[in-house]
């Protein structure tokens, strides 16, 4: 039983560390996961977009059948299946007059992003601060369904 346990710590402690680390020093940034720390330098520019491989769950049809009457060919599914495909996605951090940092300083950001509902389209994020210099507050700024998201002091 120890054995069982000091093993599930280890896979947890592991998952932990797998973390994608993305230093924000450039206009973009590419996650291959549904999460990462993000890292504002000295570097960082204040916008910088940043896309995402998105896990998203969905009900694929495996088997139709196909009916022909006349000229008129109709088809029905009679199979599904659950499916995970990784979809592309964007969202925009904006760092709004923000102290600046220096040398080695950094601020360190979690972002998240999941799928609203299963079969759905539509990605939400969480995003929120880890270890910064100064406090700060993450405003959603996001309008006509565009992820916008606004980095200021709080």
């Amino acid at each position: 039983m120890k054995l069982l346990l000091s093993f599930f710590v280890l896979i947890i402690s592991i998952a932990s560390y797998a973390q994608e680390r993305i230093i924000l020093n450039s206009e973009t940034a590419l996650i291959n996961s549904d999460n990462a720390i993000l890292v504002r330098t000295a570097e960082t520019p204040e916008i910088v977009n940043i896309y995402f491989n998105v896990p998203m769950k969905r009900l694929v049809c495996t088997r139709r059948i196909v009916y022909r009457t006349g000229r008129a060919t109709t088809s029905r599914c009679i199979e599904y299946k659950k499916v995970t495909t990784h979809d592309p996605d964007k969202v925009k951090l904006r760092f709004k007059s923000l102290p600046v940092l220096g040398g080695s300083e950094e601020d360190t950001f979690l972002i998240k992003a999941k799928q609203k509902r299963f079969d759905g389209e539509n990605v939400i994020y969480d995003i929120s601060s880890l270890n910064t210099i100064s406090p700060y507050k993450i405003l959603k700024k996001g309008i006509l369904g565009f992820d916008s998201y606004v980095v200021e002091l709080n």
